[in-house]
């Protein structure tokens, strides 16, 4: 029985990596999977840790979980050297992932899946990763020749997202889908400036109602709790589902994975992002990409309105949103653009593929 530990500490790696538990499950019986995850993860593995309780965003905002997170980090490495795996699979979740790469330093082969983004900002982390990684699977085509220039040993299959989502066509409704994170601290940065923009948009567009989107690695009473006491329209919260993402007219969300998500749905949306202000600060002066949505790096252009931590106002995104859903040719433009995102993504088939792969190099 071959061994394989799977490490991915947010929402978007959970999702991949319980999707390629799933199929390496389909092709061997000869394979056991322990999992540090989210629940998609736990589906299809054993799960010694939910490593999602643990993440945050932004660099100072790890600075408060940094006690929790050293002890989730040495716990990960006590079981991991209890395990004796015959491969590890990280799964993005860099600050961790590379610290955790570091520390195991080759003592077992280890993959590193969906690649941290050193083509955008910090590259000197290639260093660490050509020094402690056997291969780097990059779910972006632009990734591999960046890494083969770097001498890193890189795989790309296509991006996982076009066998996970999945179009089913419903009916477009008059609703505008509010998607403010998958952490807490997202949440609680993206969700009021939101609802406020949500509330300019009623007065514009008073046909069209609102719902926030739940993740469900976040609570239900999360949400209420948070809107309890404030003036807002009124707000449906609606579990996860592509369906209920694809019949909405339009979306406001907050850059990650979600932006590939709404390109394979070809849902129109604009993106804000908001940090401390200090993790803003730092980051503003390592970044070196015109971007900060996949879909416009992608396209080597603005085809969705970015609005980043001061920008990212009630009264801009209202702006934004009122302006495409009342111009119908700017509204299509939008569709046709995401549409065309997709054959940038392609081959279909990537994880079905990578899984081969592994089964193939673990029979070696």
């Amino acid at each position: 029985m071959k061994k394989i530990i799977i490490v991915a500490g947010d929402k978007s790696g959970d999702l991949y990596g319980g999707f390629l538990g799933q199929k390496l499950s389909e092709k061997s019986d000869e394979i056991e999977i322990y999992s540090f995850g989210g629940e998609k993860l736990a589906a299809h593995s054993k799960q010694l840790i939910n490593l999602l309780e643990h993440s945050v965003t932004g660099l100072v905002e790890v600075l408060f979980s940094l006690k929790k997170i050293i002890a989730t980090f040495n716990q990960i490495i006590t079981k991991i050297h209890e395990i004796k795996p015959d491969l590890i699979i990280l799964i993005d979740f860099p600050d961790f992932n590379l610290r955790l790469a570091k520390k195991l330093n080759k003592k077992y082969p280890l993959f590193y899946y969906v690649s941290p983004q050193v083509w955008a900002w910090r590259k000197e982390r290639v260093k660490e990763i050509k020094k402690y990684v056997d291969k780097m699977v990059v779910i972006f085509n632009f990734e591999k020749d960046f890494y083969q220039k770097e001498g890193v040993d890189a795989l790309y299959f296509g991006h996982p997202l076009l066998e996970i989502v999945k179009k089913t066509n419903p009916s477009t409704q008059k609703i505008i889908t509010l998607m403010p994170g998958s952490r807490r601290n997202e949440i609680k940065k993206h969700l009021p400036v939101m609802l406020a923009a949500a509330k300019i948009i009623k007065q514009a567009l008073p046909d069209y109602n609102f719902r926030i989107i739940r993740p469900p690695n976040i609570n239900k009473m999360f949400y209420k709790d948070l809107l309890s006491g404030m003036d807002i329209v009124d707000i449906e919260i609606k579990d996860h589902s592509y369906q209920a993402i694809e019949e909405s007219a339009f979306v406001i969300a907050s850059s990650g994975t979600t932006t590939v998500e709404l390109a394979i749905l070809e849902v129109p949306f604009i993106l804000m992002y908001k940090v401390n202000s200090l993790s803003w600060f730092l980051v503003q002066r390592l970044v070196n990409v015109k971007f900060a949505g996949m879909v416009n790096i992608l396209a080597g252009r603005k085809i969705i309105e970015e609005f980043l931590q001061d920008q990212a106002s009630a009264e801009n995104l209202a702006k934004a949103a009122i302006e495409v859903m009342k111009t119908k040719e700017k509204y299509n433009q939008i569709k046709t653009d995401l549409k065309n995102i997709k054959t940038i993504l392609s081959p279909e088939g990537a994880t079905d593929s990578f899984a081969r792969y592994i089964e193939s190099f673990l029979k070696k």
